[in-house]
């Protein structure tokens, strides 16, 4: 929306010219606060959900430390509760709006080494991602709330470590960052895929939600992150499940405050 021309006189298409340069500069400047407004009410979205533990999760967490507790083992203990500690203290920075990409996937197994002990041999995650992508800049919060919703919504209960899958993988294309996160189970009927995908382009996060925080809001903050430069796609698997592939550029520098 930039637009530079040298002056056209003082005449009809001098006055037309000027005209029309202020006019950009003013469609320029509303799009740039509406730009800065929706970043703003997705970051508000983000420290709102930081500022929120989970009740169910935490009062889970807190009773299987507790169980262990009491059969003495304090070693197991002591590293639950260090990932207990370390999983609030990431949540406790609502100014953050980009982390590592190291500080995300150890958010990650923090949460997953906890679910770990309600759930014994009940389920399998893989994380692979090259050490020589750890500094790379990342949105906050985009890997485990899909983690959270494989839970709820993917994972059954007393069933084997293979029928309960969760794969993250990561790698660079080019100067493009990869992440792809698929679950196992069942695959998605046609209706309930066409109201996934309607609820996330309306606003709905009731479907494959997390505290508020749905993959319509994965979605729309890596779009304002990466001014709209970033892919989020989702998929229905032919061996089941759901995927979902996001793209964006890679940086080693914060891309928004």
């Amino acid at each position: 929306m930039t637009v530079s021309f040298d002056s056209l006189g003082n005449d009809e298409f001098g006055v037309l010219g000027r005209q029309f340069k202020r006019m950009i500069e003013r469609i320029d400047d509303l799009i740039q606060r509406e730009y800065k407004l929706a970043l703003e009410n997705r970051t508000n979205e983000l420290r709102a959900l930081q500022a929120q533990t989970n009740p169910h999760f935490l009062f889970n967490a807190l009773q299987s430390i507790g169980t262990l507790a009491l059969k003495g083992d304090g070693k197991t203990v002591y590293r639950l509760i260090t990932q207990l500690s370390s999983m609030m203290r990431y949540t406790m920075h609502p100014e953050e709006s980009m982390v590592t990409l190291k500080r995300e996937i150890e958010h990650l197994n923090s949460y997953i080494r906890l679910q770990d002990v309600r759930f014994p041999n009940q389920f399998q995650v893989n994380v692979s991602v090259p050490q020589d992508l750890y500094e790379l800049i990342v949105t906050k919060m985009i890997l485990k709330p899909l983690e959270e919703n494989f839970f709820k919504h993917g994972f059954e209960r007393d069933g084997s470590a293979l029928a309960n899958r969760f794969d993250v993988m990561i790698w660079m294309e080019g100067a493009t960052l990869v992440i792809r996160c698929e679950n196992s189970g069942r695959s998605l009927t046609t209706e309930e895929w066409e109201r996934v995908m309607s609820r996330i382009e309306q606003g709905d996060s009731t479907f494959y939600d997390t505290e508020g925080t749905g993959l319509r809001n994965i979605r729309d903050r890596l779009m304002l992150n990466y001014n709209r430069e970033a892919e989020f796609m989702l998929a229905t698997p032919e061996t089941g499940g759901f995927r979902i592939m996001m793209r964006f550029p890679a940086t080693d520098e914060g891309v928004a405050s």
